[in-house]
């Protein structure tokens, strides 16, 4: 009987012992036909990475790398809000990007490639330290501290909200110290939704480059939702056949970062040396000084805006946050003027009508001007769709016109 167990299971291929069965193969070995890296040692082990370089004044969509250095440091300070960036030299910046296993930071997801650029004989290099195996972590973020030892400020999209709190995680699993995550920090994600909420629907990196950059990326491209799935396959299968595609992905958000620095830094320095700019750009960069208490910058811009005439969105907008600057600065017959120019261009405008109104009620005397302007904010409410918002617009100046008509009558009378 046992003998013909054995013929049945040798007839199914089922052979006694290991030596027939071929090992799995190692993923370091299975990823050098695809990725031309190198190993480097580090005080952990040995680490997997990759790295090509590229001349200064290589053109990334409409921008060359070489324009972010041109930027003053002071700049940079301010688009970060961290007055530690002006000091530095932006030749020793680092821009970081990580790919992961998921979307969050917390002790789970794993950054099994992290990509740097930074500044090294007169080119730009960018190097992505890949995770062959998890195993391989300490080693990867030892070599990656090894990197970045000099550098003396990181450039990041998105970094302060998941990039450096993963990362910082990793290393405290890993029982490592590193020093350089508390360095001056540029996230270029704030800086450039302060640019474009207003004109552009979405400000991810992505619709960056379409709409600003200029950057066209080939079909070597991946979308970043499919990566984590991605990586965990060639974990499964050994197969990393698709992972020149991550790499390829990570190397352009890169580079990505590097021109939008550049660009953010030009428009913030001097928004009117280039009149390709959107109106809809000036305006942001203009409320963006005005919030900074930069008013004669604001200003500046906000005139550019309405010498241009031609982008009726944008000539509105400036108005009406031009005449709240100067109704501020008490210069209110300059105020006055613009919220004169608003009410003409945006009957809809009811803001500058109300405003025009409580001028000639309370500064300049005059309640049949107020009278009048009031009456016209009050047809403006009358068209607006019911609901709240009207109910309580329309209480609120019909209580301005009962008091201006009392006014008014007084007024009338004393003639």
């Amino acid at each position: 009987m046992a003998t013909d167990l054995r013929d049945k299971l040798r007839q199914l291929g089922v052979t006694k012992g290991a030596a027939k069965i071929k090992p799995k193969p190692h993923r370091g070995q299975s990823i050098q036909p695809f990725l031309e890296g190198q190993e480097i040692e580090s005080l952990a082990g040995k680490a997997f990475v990759v790295e090509e370089c590229y001349t200064l004044d290589h053109l990334h969509g409409n921008t060359k790398l070489a324009a972010f250095l041109e930027q003053p440091a002071t700049v940079a300070a301010q688009l970060a809000y961290d007055s530690a960036l002006a000091d530095i030299d932006l030749g020793r910046c680092v821009f970081l990007d990580t790919e992961t296993t998921g979307l969050s930071s917390g002790t789970g997801t794993l950054a099994f490639l992290v990509g740097i650029g930074s500044l090294r004989d007169a080119a730009f290099c960018v190097r992505q330290f890949f995770l062959r195996d998890p195993d391989e972590e300490p080693a990867m973020l030892a070599a990656l501290s090894d990197s970045v030892a000099d550098c003396q400020a990181i450039v990041t999209f998105n970094g302060r909200g998941f990039d450096l709190p993963l990362l910082q995680t990793r290393y405290i699993l890993a029982q490592m110290h590193p020093t350089w995550l508390a360095r001056p920090h540029l996230d270029l994600l704030m800086p450039a939704r302060r640019m474009w909420r207003d004109r552009l629907p979405s400000r991810a990196l992505s619709s960056l480059e379409v709409h600003i950059l200029g950057v066209q990326r080939t079909q070597d491209d991946v979308p970043g939702y499919l990566i984590p799935q991605m990586y965990l396959d060639y974990l499964q299968t050994g197969d990393a056949s698709e992972m020149p595609r991550v790499m390829y992905h990570n190397q352009q958000d890169i580079l990505s970062m590097v021109t939008l620095a550049a660009r953010l830094c030009r428009m913030f320095a001097d928004p009117l040396a280039d009149e390709s700019f959107d109106p809809a750009d000036l305006v942001s960069l203009a409320k963006w000084y005005d919030d900074l208490g930069m008013e004669a910058l604001a200003e500046r811009a906000f005139h550019a805006v309405l010498e241009r005439k031609m982008d009726w969105t944008a000539r509105v907008a400036a108005l009406a946050r031009l005449g709240f600057m100067l109704k501020r600065q008490n210069r209110r017959q300059e105020a006055v003027a613009v919220w004169e120019q608003l009410a003409q261009v945006g009957d809809a405008n009811v803001m500058a009508h109300i405003e025009l109104a409580k001028h000639f009620e309370w500064h300049a005397g005059d309640p049949g001007r107020a009278l009048a302007w009031a009456h016209a904010a009050q047809e403006i409410i009358a068209t607006w769709p019911p609901g709240y918002i009207q109910e309580q617009a329309g209480a609120e100046i019909a209580h301005r016109l009962e008091r201006l008509e009392r006014k008014h009558s007084i007024v009338e009378r004393r003639k």
